[in-house]
């Protein structure tokens, strides 16, 4: 018998026609009863799309922009409700595929794993997943495809979390409505012992905070205080490691990035974490 499968897809200010995995989604429904798909829309104004009409689509609009966490959490009470099997994690920036659905619908489910991974690559280099037992960065290595009992992280979109799992973990936790939400995940997922399945699947996906030239103010902002937050309540071990990693990244940025508030906001933050504060 096929996996039930949930995919909760988080918009913003994005029409979902405009999303990269709107033909493969719109036809796995089509195709699959054992497929259903969650909206979660954060934008300022509410979109209409006949696709969020059919019987396994649920559309939910929320101005007030909560971010991932509540809609995770939402799709997650979709998820009971239905009585599904397993959640797929979406970002309206990430590219499914035909064969990525089809191995969800049939995986076999192993109670001693945490998380189901594919491997994300976005801009021509693998991002996800990475082994977490050291402080994660561009040197970080980068697992294949198998089965770890290995510290290992996976950004939110494309991972995949049984039922079972998500009775252990929810609700996710809010107080990282965005930012390092994936590494609260799989810290949560690693106390508890489980396992990371790698699956031999490759998704491409846009992250467009790896550019320093284009992030916003406003969204360095959130990535910095989330990483502080995470570090000094959560993965405590690193966090000495990460304080020494804000001085080494200002000075980088300070020479190579031309928005002069980003690197004087990761110096402020580091002298902040200096101070004990």
């Amino acid at each position: 018998m096929e996996n039930k499968l949930v995919i909760t897809m988080v918009l913003y200010r994005t029409e979902f026609s405009q999303t990269p995995s709107y033909e493969i989604i719109k036809k796995a429904i089509k195709k699959n009863k054992s497929v259903y798909l969650f909206v979660y829309d954060n934008s300022e104004k509410i979109q209409d799309n006949k696709f969020f009409h059919r019987e396994n689509v649920l559309y939910i609009h929320d101005k007030t922009n909560p971010g991932l966490a509540e809609a995770y959490n939402k799709g997650s009470l979709y998820l009971k409700k239905i009585q599904g099997d397993l959640l797929l994690l979406l970002d309206q920036d990430t590219l499914l595929d035909d064969t990525y659905i089809e191995t969800l619908l049939n995986l076999k489910v192993n109670q001693a794993i945490g998380a189901y991974v594919p491997i994300i690559h976005s801009h021509g280099r693998q991002i996800s997943p990475v082994f977490s037992d050291q402080y994660i960065g561009r040197d970080s290595k980068l697992p294949k495809v198998g089965v770890y009992s290995e510290p290992i992280m996976g950004i939110n979109s494309g991972t995949v979390i049984s039922k079972e799992m998500l009775d252990k973990i929810a609700p996710f936790n809010t107080a990282f409505p965005l930012d390092f939400l994936d590494h609260w995940l799989f810290w949560e997922i690693r106390n508890l012992n489980k396992k990371i399945s790698v699956l031999d699947h490759q998704l491409m996906h846009d992250l467009s905070v790896l550019n320093y030239e284009t992030v916003s103010s406003q969204r360095y902002e959130s990535i910095i205080r989330a990483e502080t937050l995470f570090y000094q309540k959560y993965d405590q071990d690193k966090f000495y490691t990460h304080r020494r990693h804000l001085f080494l990244r200002a000075v980088k940025q300070f020479l190579f990035v031309k928005n002069r508030n980003i690197w004087r906001r990761t110096f402020l933050e580091y002298r902040t974490l200096m101070k004990g504060k």
